[in-house]
């Protein structure tokens, strides 16, 4: 594969690894709290539901994206033979 080619293959995929989580982080953002006052009739842990999940399982869920992207990253990183150059 040419040089152009695989660079252009390679940050094609940084971009659809990007909006994929971007769209996840947002959809996870826009809709719990969307959702929180249906949510809030249930309990857990003695916390309104929605409540516990808009404050704490949102950020949970965000920090299991960020180690989704960065493995994703990663991956492709060694797909291409990428190397960080100082």
């Amino acid at each position: 594969m040419p040089y152009e080619d695989a660079k252009q293959a390679y940050w094609r995929q940084i971009r659809r690894l990007t909006l994929l989580m971007t769209m996840a982080v947002a959809g996870l953002m826009l809709l719990v709290p969307l959702f929180m006052p249906a949510l809030n009739s249930y309990r857990f842990l003695r916390f309104p539901l929605g409540y516990f999940l808009t404050g704490t399982a949102s950020l949970i869920a965000v920090a299991a994206l960020l180690y989704t992207f960065f493995n994703g990253q990663q991956k492709n990183d060694r797909a291409y033979n990428v190397t960080l150059q100082f």
